[in-house]
């Protein structure tokens, strides 16, 4: 599995980076410099540095950040690394380089709602040990992208040695048939993981982890 994190240069998800290494084959770590930062020193630089010397200063500034971007790259020890370095505004590079890479996965710490936009699943991680994972299914008319999701579940599950369980809210007898061989059904979503199709999120639990399909 291979997965997408993206790095802003305020916001270091070290819970993402921590699981990564346990349940991901490959990491695209995906270091954000935000343009608004070298505006910002562009502008606040004006009022004592001559314009000749702006560029100096600005490219200082994206040094220390590529510096900090290669020593988090090489804190991660046990899964392979693709660093990717950008100055840009951070959701449009990161729906970029999902276009143009397709991971199967992004994960953070934080949850931005234009990711629900993004053709691929979204973790978002609180740092909770995961001993139990409830896929939640609002309706049978999702079924085929309810399996898909399942497959990529039990995939996470396997690697974090996690159980899994299915929550079928509308509780009608002919769905629960239908649901029975799929995974063991649950009475109330459990554990430390829910998995969730985008289109029935309403809100981000903050106790728990989330996988949004």
């Amino acid at each position: 599995m291979r997965c997408l994190i993206p790095v802003h240069q305020e916001i270091y998800p070290k819970n993402s980076l921590d699981r990564a290494e346990k349940m991901c084959d490959e990491i695209i770590l995906m270091y954000i410099v935000d343009k608004k930062l070298i505006e910002r020193v562009r502008r606040e630089s004006s009022y004592i540095i001559p314009s000749y010397a702006l560029e100096n200063v600005e490219n200082f500034v994206v040094e220390i950040h590529r510096r900090e971007a290669e020593r988090i790259r090489e804190s991660i020890k046990d899964v392979p690394v693709e660093l990717r370095f950008v100055v840009g505004e951070y959701y449009n590079s990161i729906e970029k380089e999902v276009l143009r890479d397709a991971p199967d996965l992004i994960m953070c710490d934080s949850f931005l709602r234009g990711f629900l936009k993004l053709p691929v699943p979204v973790w978002i991680d609180r740092g909770l040990k995961i001993q139990e994972c409830t896929i939640i299914i609002s309706s049978l008319k999702k079924i085929n992208r309810i399996k898909k999701g399942m497959e990529l579940a039990e995939r996470i599950c396997e690697k974090l040695g996690s159980a899994l369980y299915l929550h079928y809210p509308p509780k009608e007898e002919i769905g629960m048939e239908a649901l029975r061989p799929l995974g063991r059904l649950v009475e109330e979503p459990c554990g430390e993981l829910l998995v969730l199709l985008r289109e029935d999120l309403r809100s981000v639990p903050e106790e728990r982890c989330v996988l949004i399909l």
